[in-house]
């Protein structure tokens, strides 16, 4: 365990970030507030508070002083960690459910309950364009294509693939029949993970989208995924409290660790080497590759 809340204000931490140095993670709680973590010594560099509501998603924004949060206060914010009691707010129709930032663009997106997305700029915050992307829950995002499109998942089972020049759907995969619960694309954006509501994983070629390989192992909600650097390996993390490391060259299943509680979200250090995940219990776990 590399951090557990010991304030007296023990709540579910919801999402993790690291930054792009593998030095500050920033997680954020069902009850509102965002963490900034040591790595190294597990201790709190600062607590964020301004949001009115559960916080799902964060970000490094470029630095490890520039950090984005989606909450369910209907707010997008970007806070500076120099001075946290101040931050810029994106404004959304409804409850914000997923963030995905491409650096090298400068451009963010967050997806909402309604079904709408966001791209906005990274360094004012301001919409570039809404999108009404589904009928329902946006619960995954990623950039690909350097930042040039955009995938969007939903609970209605749809994931879509936009073009980002011209803001329109490229196009759609088969829609699943159950719902989606998160998605992560691998470095070259061959390669598309979608995690299930059963507990199933699906590993899509993007280029021949047929091409869809189940992974099976978790038995509840997977709602976190995570690939590594090389493109090589993925951490999923699910509410049946385990954490499995997968190749995806192989299609199988390397290893899987436990804990006591189900796992809300997991990210790969920079180095490849650690893997880090929070749960239901308000705990940041470090699991050594």
């Amino acid at each position: 365990m590399l951090f557990r809340q010991d304030n007296g204000q023990l709540s579910t931490l919801t999402c993790l970030s690291i930054d792009s140095k593998g030095r500050y993670l920033v997680c954020g709680t069902a009850d509102s507030r965002l963490f900034v973590v040591d790595v190294r010594s597990g201790k709190i560099k600062c607590t964020i508070t301004g949001h009115e509501g559960a916080i799902t998603a964060t970000a490094f924004a470029g630095d490890k002083n520039r950090v984005l949060s989606c909450s369910w206060d209907n707010t997008t914010r970007l806070w500076d960690t120099k001075n946290s009691e101040d931050s810029i707010i994106l404004k959304h129709g409804s409850e914000v459910k997923a963030l995905a930032v491409a650096l090298g663009q400068g451009k963010g997106a967050a997806g909402s309950r309604d079904g709408e997305v966001k791209v906005f700029s990274l360094n004012t915050l301001k919409s570039m364009r809404n999108l009404q992307a589904h009928g329902t829950d946006i619960t995954g995002l990623a950039f690909i294509n350097e930042g040039s499109k955009l995938v969007t998942s939903s609970l209605d089972g749809e994931c879509k693939i936009w073009d980002l020049s011209s803001y329109e759907v490229e196009s759609k995969l088969n829609k699943v029949r159950e719902s989606i619960r998160a998605i992560t694309a691998n470095v070259d954006s061959s390669k598309l993970v979608l995690g299930l509501r059963s507990g199933k994983i699906l590993s899509v070629d993007l280029e021949n989208p047929k091409k869809t390989v189940e992974l099976v192992g978790h038995s509840d909600i997977v709602g976190a995924l995570s690939i590594d650097s090389t493109g090589e390996r993925l951490a999923s993390g699910s509410w049946d409290r385990t954490l499995r490391i997968w190749s995806l060259n192989t299609l199988k299943e390397i290893s899987t660790g436990s804990l006591l509680s189900g796992i809300t979200a997991v990210e790969w250090a920079p180095n490849d080497e650690v893997v880090f995940s929070t749960d239901f219990a308000g705990t940041v776990t470090s699991w050594s590759i």
